[in-house]
């Protein structure tokens, strides 16, 4: 009669029950414990785990469970940035090595949440690039420079920012622009980016007149100012810095008053027709009344009169003629709307006339015949 063979007998301590035999019916596998076939381990030492050790074989119907590391490591990876990407990677690198250890499952888990999390961290790292390039090049940064210029002092500044720092240079040596006047901002409060610029538009022109040796031409050369910003107004920058910058934005050496040239004839009518209407127009920005106001803009109606006949009156050299004559028919608009507000009852009908003034004043076609005749931008 034959019987199943039984496990050797094992002898335990008192309070452990009598060795049983295998429950899957077979040896314990050799390599599990490190001892041969029908052999069980001695009372205390640690199991194996599964697949830890070559030749070992999981009991029938065995399924490892998830890494619990691989799965946290997938989901932080897929919420990104809200869920944490450096965890998401670490949590990923846990979870292959803990696997590789104990042949659970989950390796596809922890390889894409790796793949993702790292994905992330090149988006944040592109994203935070670009966000400092983009700060350090912003147009408005200005912010965060400040200019401590005295008129005559060349200086380089790129024109790419309007916060682009400032390097001050001797002006015997290639630099790109040259400062001539410094007008202070007035008021303890800064008064706004439209203040701070008309007071550059309608004070550099005049200051640079002075500057400048009277009677001589500075065609290569065009007017510039720097102005404060809010941000940079707080540091203690309270004026606006009026400089010369060559009309093609190449650097240049010496002084710009150095290379001033006699007018020629044609050019110095042009400047004599025009320049009576130059100063009443800064005369109207001076008034402090709109009644004030309109009064001096009935005296610019003779003015604007007078310097249509003489543009008119020609003659003009070939490569102007035509700039001249659209100036002409601009200005003609221009005086009549000038005759309207200089009828106004009111104020919001002057300045609705002064507004379409403006826009008929021929600033456009005016730097097109000062190109024509070899004369700096007004």
């Amino acid at each position: 009669m034959s019987t199943e063979p039984e496990q050797p007998a094992y002898q335990n301590y008192p309070a452990m029950p009598p060795a049983q035999a295998s429950p899957w019916g077979q040896a314990t596998p050799p390599g599990a414990h490190g001892l041969p076939y029908g052999t069980q381990p001695p009372h205390g030492s640690q199991p194996v785990p599964y697949g830890s050790q070559p030749g070992y074989y999981p009991p029938p119907g065995y399924r490892p469970g998830v890494n619990g590391f691989a799965v946290a490591s997938l989901v932080l990876g897929i919420l990104g940035p809200v869920g944490g990407l450096v965890l998401g990677l670490v949590f990923g690198i846990i979870a292959l090595v803990d696997i590789r250890r104990t042949g659970q499952r989950g390796k596809g888990l922890a390889i894409a949440g790796i793949s993702v999390s790292g994905v992330w961290i090149l988006l944040v790292g592109a994203f935070l690039v670009v966000g400092l390039f983009a700060a350090a090049t912003d147009p408005d940064r200005a912010s965060s420079s400040s200019y401590d210029i005295k008129p005559g002092q060349c200086f380089d500044r790129p024109t790419t920012s309007k916060g682009a720092t400032v390097t001050v240079r001797d002006c015997a040596t290639p630099h790109d622009a040259e400062a001539f006047a410094v007008e202070p901002v007035p008021g303890s409060a800064y008064p706004g980016l439209t203040v701070v610029e008309s007071l550059g538009s309608r004070k550099c022109p005049d200051d640079s007149d002075r500057f400048l040796t009277p009677g001589l031409n500075y065609p290569d050369f065009a007017v510039h100012y720097l102005y404060p910003q809010e941000s940079s107004w707080s540091r203690g920058d309270r004026s606006v810095i009026c400089f010369f910058r060559r009309a093609d934005g190449f650097p240049f050496t010496g002084h710009v008053k150095d290379t001033g040239l006699p007018y020629t004839a044609d050019q110095k009518r042009y400047l004599d027709a025009v320049a009576p209407y130059d100063k009443i127009v800064d005369e109207e920005y001076d008034t402090a009344t709109w009644s004030e106001e309109r009064e001096v803009v009935g005296r610019s109606v003779a003015v604007l009169q007078k310097e249509i006949e003489v543009l008119k009156a020609g003659p003009w050299p070939t490569n102007a003629e035509s700039a001249i004559g659209e100036l002409v028919a601009a200005k003609q608009l221009e005086l009549a709307d000038r005759q309207r507000a200089a009828a106004a009852t009111d104020s919001d009908s002057m300045d609705d006339a002064l507004d379409d003034a403006l826009d008929h004043d021929g600033s456009e076609v005016d730097l097109t015949i000062r190109t024509a005749l070899h004369l700096p931008a007004r």
